[in-house]
C-alpha cells in the first residue's frame, strides 16, 4: 500500500474513533463498577473474586463486606496483602502477625508469668530472668536480659573476671597463670595443683619436707631412733629417743686434787655415768670418795648435770655440766668447791678453799 492509500484509510476511519474510544472507557468503568465480592466468577476474573484474593492464598479479604456476607469466616483473610498469612497458617511466635487470623492465639505468650512476653523475655521459663530484672554476679545467667551488663568484673584487670578469678584482687593469680610452689597461694586458680612438688614421693612437699630427696625423712614420719637423721623434720634429731647414756667413759685428761693434809685427794681418768631416761647419776673410777656419786638429769637433747654436795665444817660441792655429743661421747666442766669458817677446809690458809671452786674440762669416750 503506498502512502497515499494508507492517508487515505485513515482520514476514512476518522469519524469512528470517537467512539471506539467511548466504547473502551464505558467498559472500564462497567468493570469497576461490577467488581463486587460475591462467590462468582466475572468476564474480567481470571479466578473468583480475584480482586479480594490479592495475595492468591484462596482466601477473601475479611476486610470487605461483601465478603464478609458471601464467605464463610475460615475463608476470609485477615491480612491479604501476605499469603502465608490466613485462617489455616500456624501462628508465629514474635513476628508481630496474626499468621493465623485468630486473636485468641498470641503472637507470644508468657510462660514464666513475669509480666514479659517470650518475644521481650530472653528467657520465657524462668520467671527471676526479664527486663526488669537485676543482674546477679557469678551465676552465668543473663537476668536482665541485657548482654551488655557483665555477669562478673575483673577487678584486677587480668583478663578474668571475677567469675572464673579465684582471687580477683590480684593479677598474677588467675586460670592462666603458672603455680608457684611454697607461696601458699593457688596461682593458677585450680586446687588440683600443688603448691608444692614432692620429689622424694614421701606425701610431703618440698615446702614442708627437711629432705625432699630421700623418701624416709619426712614431717609425716616419726623419729627413728636408730639413725642419727632428723627423721620428722622438727629440726632434733632423737628428740624422743630414750638413749642409754650409761657405760664407763675414758677422759681426755686427768683430774686431780690434793689438799687438806690429804683429806681431799682424788685422781681419776674414767668416769662411770648410769644413764635411765631423764636420771644420770657419775662417778669416777677407780671409786674413790670424793668425788662420790653425783646425781642429776640429762635431757632429750643430751645436756646433763649432776652434783653432791657433802656439809660439814668444810662443805664440799661437786658438780659435772656438760652434753653428750654423741651416743658415745660427752664435753663436760668438772668443779669442785669448798667453803667453810677459817681452817676447816685445810691448814692455816685453807688450802681447799684456796682457788674454789677448781674446774676441769674434759671430754669423755665411751668404748
Amino acid at each position: 500500500m503506498s502512502a497515499s492509500h494508507a492517508f487515505a484509510s485513515l482520514r476514512a476511519l476518522r469519524p469512528l474513533l470517537p467512539a471506539l474510544a467511548l466504547v473502551a472507557c464505558r467498559q472500564d468503568i462497567g468493570l469497576s463498577q461490577s467488581a463486587r465480592c460475591d462467590g462468582i466468577q466475572q468476564p474480567s476474573e481470571d479466578w473468583v473474586d480475584q480482586a479480594f484474593d490479592r495475595d492468591g492464598d484462596g482466601f477473601y479479604d475479611g476486610s470487605n463486606t461483601d465478603c464478609r456476607e458471601a464467605y464463610p469466616a475460615d475463608k476470609l483473610d485477615c491480612e491479604d496483602t501476605i499469603a502465608a498469612v490466613n485462617p489455616t497458617a500456624t501462628e508465629i511466635t514474635c513476628n508481630e502477625l496474626d499468621d493465623d487470623c485468630d486473636p485468641a492465639t498470641l503472637d507470644a505468650g508468657d510462660n514464666d508469668g513475669d509480666g514479659f512476653a517470650a518475644c521481650e523475655d530472653c528467657d520465657d521459663n524462668e520467671a527471676l530472668v526479664n527486663p526488669q530484672a537485676d543482674e546477679t554476679q557469678c551465676n552465668f545467667i543473663d537476668d536482665d536480659c541485657d548482654a551488655a551488663t557483665a555477669d562478673g568484673y575483673d577487678a584486677d584487670g587480668d583478663g578474668f573476671d571475677s567469675c572464673m578469678d579465684c582471687d580477683d584482687t590480684r593479677p598474677y593469680i588467675s586460670p592462666d597463670a603458672s603455680e608457684v610452689y611454697c607461696n601458699s597461694l593457688d596461682d593458677d586458680c585450680n586446687p588440683s595443683t600443688f603448691d608444692f612438688e614432692d620429689r622424694d614421693g614421701d606425701g610431703s612437699g618440698s615446702c614442708d619436707d627437711c629432705n625432699d630427696g630421700d623418701a624416709t625423712i619426712s614431717p609425716l614420719l616419726a623419729e627413728d631412733c636408730d639413725t642419727a637423721e632428723d627423721d620428722n623434720c622438727d629440726g632434733k634429731a632423737n628428740e624422743d629417743c630414750a638413749v642409754d647414756w650409761s657405760g664407763q667413759y675414758t677422759l681426755d685428761r686427768s683430774v686431780a686434787l690434793y689438799c687438806a693434809f690429804g683429806y681431799i685427794n682424788f685422781s681419776f681418768a674414767v668416769m662411770e655415768i648410769s644413764s635411765a631416761g631423764t636420771s644420770l647419776s657419775a662417778f669416777s673410777y677407780p671409786y674413790v670418795t670424793p668425788p662420790g656419786t653425783l646425781g642429776g638429769t640429762v635431757d632429750a637433747d643430751g645436756n646433763f648435770s649432776a652434783t653432791v654436795t657433802y656439809k660439814g665444817g668444810c662443805t664440799e660441792v661437786y658438780t659435772l655440766t656438760g652434753v653428750f655429743t654423741s651416743d658415745t661421747t660427752f664435753t663436760a666442766t668438772f668443779s669442785a668447791a669448798y667453803s667453810g669458817s677459817s681452817g676447816s677446809c685445810g691448814f692455816g690458809a685453807d688450802d681447799c678453799s684456796k682457788g674454789s671452786p677448781h674446774t676441769w674440762i674434759i671430754n669423755g669416750t665411751r668404748k
